[in-house]
């Protein structure tokens, strides 16, 4: 991938931020994997893709319970963490490098097919939506997540806030490449994708909000991807990461309350 290409669709943003991201996004994001697992409530022995599978927690949740899962992702960073949580569960390879707009998998392959805050980040979020479909076998399960703030989630959503103060005169990026925070958006590209929307549930949870310390140490986790960060010293970086830390210290006890629309859809028979 080109070196000019945003931090968002760089492998190698991610592999830098990855060790980090195990320990401190996925342990937040992987309760909304869970629950959409459990939403999807697939019989054991179910053929299961997991697209752009992070630090894999649907790939875990899905062999713990006997599925027969892969998980794919574009960062060797993560795709080395998830195959490491993966072989705790079962042996062999569960975790594999992949475009997961051009998947190396056979047509109407897999029962069920997952991507948890993934494909809407897809430079071509659409490519993504269809090759979930073509893998699918006719009948099989759709399942995406995305986020229902267009900011994002958790302390996300106070770095995007303090990027608004201290760079006023600068648009703030969304995460998504395409807009998918409402139901009948999800449902659209659904059906673009030739699926058939079945259902668009509501997950929410509280992030309980970091110390101080948590900003200065991983803003880059929360916000790396964005050009406004690109185009920051270090001397602003740590401004930003100092406003993001004032605005938490105003949030209530429970933190940061963070909803998630995981959309379901089948293939046709």
């Amino acid at each position: 991938m080109s070196g000019n290409a945003p931090a968002i669709h760089d492998p190698a943003h991610w592999d830098s931020v990855s060790t980090n991201y195990a320990a401190e996004a996925d342990r937040m994001t992987g309760r909304y994997a869970q629950a959409a697992w459990e939403l999807a409530a697939l019989p054991k022995g179910a053929r299961v893709l997991d697209v752009a599978t992070g630090a894999g927690a649907l790939l875990v949740a899905a062999l713990r319970d006997g599925a027969d899962a892969v998980g794919i992702d574009f960062s060797p960073g993560m795709v080395e963490i998830a195959q490491a949580r993966a072989a705790e569960v079962t042996p062999g390879q569960r975790a594999l490098v992949m475009d997961g707009q051009s998947l190396d998998f056979p047509s109407d392959h897999f029962d069920a097919a997952f991507s948890i805050f993934g494909v809407f980040m897809f430079p071509e979020p659409a490519a993504g939506f269809a090759e979930m479909a073509r893998v699918l076998r006719p009948d099989g399960l759709a399942v995406v997540s995305v986020w229902e703030n267009a900011g994002g989630a958790g302390p996300a959503q106070l770095f995007a806030q303090a990027a608004q103060r201290l760079f006023p005169d600068q648009p703030v990026p969304l995460p998504m490449a395409r807009l998918f925070n409402a139901p009948e958006l999800l449902d659209a590209a659904f059906v673009e994708a030739g699926l058939q929307p079945v259902a668009v549930h509501s997950v929410s949870y509280a992030w309980p909000a970091p110390p101080v310390d948590w900003f200065r140490d991983h803003a880059k986790l929360a916000y790396g991807w964005s050009p406004v960060w690109q185009l920051l010293d270090e001397a602003q970086r740590t401004a930003f990461a100092e406003e993001a830390a004032a605005l938490a210290a105003d949030l209530p006890p429970e933190g940061i309350t963070s909803t998630a629309l995981v959309g379901m859809a089948r293939k046709p028979d």
